[in-house]
């Protein structure tokens, strides 16, 4: 009995005694992060490189270009940006407004800028905004889970 008692009371300090380790979510380090991928973006895009663009992105990522249907996949990502430079995409900006989320996925939402050449000669500007999802895929390594985004001009009608 009175060894009972004794491991009762030393379970009951252990346990008593354990402290509960708890993380705290560091949005402005996630934000560093995700500000460098951003950049990366920038660079790749611009200098017409789209497998560095695709390679941004989890390999089941989505993008939801306007007026397209929904591309699934890096490959799939990958020849789609390859596109848009071949048809003169370039000067890319991104310039992000809010970013929101925890450890697992952040959620950023932002403005863009871009211009389409035609030999070396902008024919267009273009602007707009997107939320892109970021999955933070092993420590302070975020990829693009989700993007979606929609220029500011009007439709041709």
């Amino acid at each position: 009995m009175k060894n009972l008692l004794l491991t009762t009371i030393t379970a009951v300090l252990l346990v008593g005694c354990q402290t509960e380790t708890t993380t705290t979510f560091d949005i402005d380090r996630a934000r560093t992060h995700i500000d460098k991928q951003n950049a990366k973006y920038m660079e790749f895009f611009n200098n017409g490189d789209a497998s560095g663009v695709a390679d941004l992105h989890v390999d089941e990522a989505i993008v939801m270009p306007p007026h397209t249907d929904l591309i699934k996949g890096k490959e799939a990502i990958k020849q789609a940006i390859s596109d848009e430079i071949s048809a003169g995409a370039t000067d890319i900006v991104f310039t992000t407004l809010d970013m929101y989320g925890n450890e697992d996925y952040v959620t950023e939402v932002g403005r863009f800028s871009l211009n389409i050449k035609d030999n070396g000669k902008i024919v267009m500007n273009d602007s707009g905004k997107y939320i892109v999802l970021w999955k933070q895929v092993s420590m302070d390594n975020w990829l693009m889970k989700a993007d979606i985004w929609n220029s500011d001009l009007p439709i041709k009608e």
